[in-house]
């Protein structure tokens, strides 16, 4: 193809590849779209009135959506009531529960009151519990048990009524027992005590008014190592000796390392209470608790 110097190149030729494609595909799409609207037509069908169904659906959720709104009203009071209530009976029983802790901490320091009292009253029980065992022991009417000497006393051979052992001989060795320290004494399983004592009646020696007979069995709690010992350094044991050297009273001691003394029988006292005579005077009478 011939062209003259000075003509200018063609638009195909200077314009760029893709633009020209581009450009190209769109004026043939739009070639084609035209053509099929003019086989087709380019009038659309003439829209016809609303149909029924449609109202209906709207009309339907329009009073769905009615109740949906008044139903969510009266469940929102419903809920605020509710909220009301639930926040009360929260406030009342949390002051109910301020109430019971306070009435446990009311308890908790009476309780711990309670206590201490009971341990100074179980103190002083522990000591009152003492004191009467001590007295016990110091009166003879609680019983004991320790070491101490077994000792055996009995009449002459040919003992007679001037020579048997009497009240007075057994109390002078019980005494001598107690000068050498002996905690408790008793005589045929009699406790000598400051109530009881050692009588004779006619021929027969009674401990604490119970008749016991030769040979006499003498129990004294103390300490084995030294109640023998001590006992002839006292003045009443010399003498108890002196007579048993005298009268040939049979005697014969053993320690031992637990030996028992039973309690004094209680006995009932004796007082005397003030009563008014007539003209004005008073006077003593006996009376038994």
């Amino acid at each position: 193809m011939n062209r003259a110097p000075n003509e200018p190149l063609p638009t195909h030729v200077t314009t760029p590849l893709l633009t020209l494609i581009t450009t190209r595909s769109l004026d043939e799409d739009y070639a084609h779209v035209a053509s099929r609207k003019a086989a087709v037509g380019t009038e659309r069908p003439e829209r016809k009135g609303p149909r029924w169904t449609t109202v209906a659906a709207v009309l339907v959720l329009g009073l769905l959506t009615s109740v949906v709104v008044a139903q969510t009203s009266r469940e929102a009071a419903t809920h605020e009531l509710s909220r009301a209530a639930l926040g009360k009976q929260i406030g009342i029983e949390r002051d109910r529960v301020a109430s019971l802790q306070d009435e446990v901490a009311s308890l908790v320091d009476a309780n711990q009151a309670t206590a201490a009292r009971n341990a100074t009253l179980e103190n002083q029980l522990e000591n009152l519990q003492a004191g009467v065992q001590r007295l016990g022991v110091l009166t003879g009417f609680t019983a004991v048990h320790g070491e101490g000497v077994r000792i055996s006393v009995d009449n002459p051979e040919s003992a007679d009524s001037t020579t048997e052992i009497r009240d007075e001989d057994l109390a002078t060795l019980v005494d001598g027992l107690w000068a050498a320290g002996a905690e408790a004494v008793s005589i045929d399983g009699e406790r000598v005590n400051a109530l009881g004592g050692i009588r004779n009646i006619s021929r027969a020696v009674h401990v604490n008014g119970r008749p016991v007979t030769a040979p006499y069995l003498v129990v004294a709690i103390g300490d084995q190592r030294t109640l023998q010992a001590r006992l002839l350094e006292t003045s009443q044991g010399q003498e108890w000796f002196a007579r048993v050297n005298g009268l040939s009273f049979r005697y014969t001691a053993q320690n031992v390392d637990d030996v028992e003394v039973p309690a004094a029988p209680l006995r009932a006292l004796r007082h005397t209470s003030q009563m008014k005579r007539p003209g004005g005077r008073t006077g003593g009478e006996e009376t038994a608790p």
